[in-house]
C-alpha cells in the first residue's frame, strides 16, 4: 500500500512539474504593416538597431493557428494598409531570467521581439522599416501586455500588432 501511495505521488509530482514547464512556454504572433504617414515630422533621424549578441530565430508555426491571422486579412484587404510580416513562433520565456530575443524580417522590415516575465509580461519589440522611398524607421517600445489580447504598438509610418497566449510544451 504504501508503494502505491508513493507512485502515485510521483505521478503526480511528475504532471505538476510538466503543468509548471508548459507554462513557461507561450505563442508569439505578430503581423508588421505600412499605414499611410500623416505626419510632417521628420522620423527618419533615428540610430540604427544595435542588434543583441544573442539572438534566436523563430520555428514559425502555420499562419492561420497564429491568432492573428483574421487581422493579418483585414489589413490586406484594407484601403492604405500593406502588410509586411505575419509570423508566430512558440518560445519559452521562464520568469525572473533574461530571454534571448527572437530575430523577426520580412522583405522591408527586421527586428527583435522578445518576451520579459516578472510580476507582469512584457513585450519588447524593436523594429525597422524600409519604406519604398528608401526612407529608414524605427520602432521600439517596452509594453505591458496582457496573455491572449492584441497590442497595437504605434509609429506614424507602420504599426505592429502583437498577441502572446500560452502554449503547451512543443
Amino acid at each position: 500500500m504504501i508503494r502505491l501511495a508513493a507512485f502515485l505521488l510521483s505521478c503526480l509530482l511528475a504532471h505538476d512539474t510538466a503543468a509548471a514547464q508548459s507554462s513557461n512556454w507561450f505563442q508569439v504572433a505578430i503581423v508588421v504593416f505600412a499605414q499611410p504617414l500623416n505626419t510632417e515630422e521628420d522620423l527618419t533621424g533615428q540610430s540604427p538597431l544595435n542588434w543583441p549578441a544573442e539572438m534566436r530565430e523563430p520555428d514559425p508555426v502555420l499562419e492561420d493557428q497564429s491568432g492573428l491571422y483574421s487581422a493579418y486579412q483585414l489589413l490586406r484587404n484594407a484601403p492604405g494598409f500593406r502588410p509586411l510580416l505575419h509570423l508566430a513562433w512558440l518560445q519559452p520565456a521562464a520568469s525572473g531570467q533574461v530571454n534571448p530575443p527572437y530575430h523577426v524580417s520580412g522583405e522591408t522590415v527586421e527586428g527583435t521581439v522578445s518576451i520579459e516575465r516578472g510580476e507582469y509580461l512584457y513585450a519588447l519589440v524593436d523594429m525597422q522599416y524600409r519604406a519604398a522611398d528608401g526612407s529608414i524607421y524605427q520602432l521600439r517600445e517596452r509594453r505591458q501586455i496582457k496573455l491572449g489580447e492584441v497590442h497595437y504598438l504605434d509609429h506614424p509610418a507602420f504599426g505592429v500588432l502583437i498577441r502572446v497566449a500560452p502554449a503547451q510544451v512543443p
